[in-house]
């Protein structure tokens, strides 16, 4: 698979990936000036952008929130484990996110005897952030890492962009990637690296768990089904947000006996209809 991926990175890609600068954290590409996807590779794992280290070392000066795992789950077979995690930075008023994979050999698609493949993973809750730089962190020496990062919620064969380039979505973060125990070209780990973002914004009030905040996907690379997994994960919450809910209008008197006396008159017609 890494093959394909190559040839994308290096060959009919070119045009829909930023060139990588130099090892470390990589800032996001914003349209129109540049591709949504910045290239972390130039199609071997020693030539690679977007390595920030180990987490312990892109986490350095910040302080653990919160962190949770959960399975992931595909037809209703346990797949894999996503751990999830985030930082904050009190000194530079930066939020670091970081999630992980870890695959399993279940076979969740029958009569196929395939193990589930991760060829992108996303997350979500970030629309109101200008700039985000991204990376990834080895937990392992045999993590697989990413080939490119960007703000989009299009994956592997999903692009709707000119040429099949994905399209820019403010709201998520894409790491593509290929997480497979069992990949059908031997190629790959079950497990990923720490696949982190963080940004500076000083309306970031406090983290919550996200519905469907995190986007598991499989793009089918060999022929294999196109299959998405939403699961819950962490989210910012943001000072205007949790002001436009205190501001919210707490109703009258007046008007809850309107709405109750609304809700008699929907139960009558209901009954009348019965009969």
């Amino acid at each position: 698979m890494k093959q394909l991926i190559a040839q994308a990175v290096l060959g009919t890609g070119v045009a829909m990936l930023a060139a990588p600068a130099s090892a470390g954290w990589v800032t996001l590409n914003n349209p129109p000036t540049t591709p949504v996807m910045t290239a972390c590779s130039n199609g071997t794992s020693t030539s690679d952008a977007c390595n920030v280290g180990t987490l312990s070392a892109a986490t350095s000066g910040f302080s653990l929130i919160a962190s949770t795992s959960g399975s992931i789950v595909a037809n209703s077979v346990t797949v894999g484990t996503l751990y999830d995690r985030v930082y904050y930075n009190g000194s530079t008023g930066e939020s670091l996110f970081a999630l992980r994979l870890d695959m399993n050999g279940n076979q969740w698609d029958p009569p196929s005897t395939e193990t589930f493949e991760v060829n992108d993973v996303f997350r979500s809750g970030f629309s109101s952030v200008a700039t985000i730089q991204g990376g990834y962190a080895r937990a392992n020496p045999a993590d697989e890492y990413s080939w490119a990062i960007g703000r989009t919620d299009e994956g592997l064969n999903e692009g709707t962009g000119s040429g099949g380039a994905p399209v820019y979505d403010t709201n998520w973060v894409r790491w593509w990637t290929d997480v497979n125990v069992d990949d059908p070209d031997g190629s790959s780990p079950g497990t990923s690296a720490w696949f982190v973002m963080k940004f500076a914004d000083e309306n970031v009030v406090d983290f919550e768990v996200g519905t469907n905040a995190i986007r598991i996907w499989q793009g089918g690379e060999e022929g294999q089904e196109e299959y998405e997994i939403f699961m819950n994960g962490y989210v910012p919450v943001f000072a205007s947000a949790r002001s436009a809910m205190a501001l919210a209008p707490v109703p009258e008197p007046s008007e809850y006996a309107m709405l109750l006396a609304g809700l008699g008159l929907v139960g009558v017609m209901a009954r009348r209809r019965m009969r």
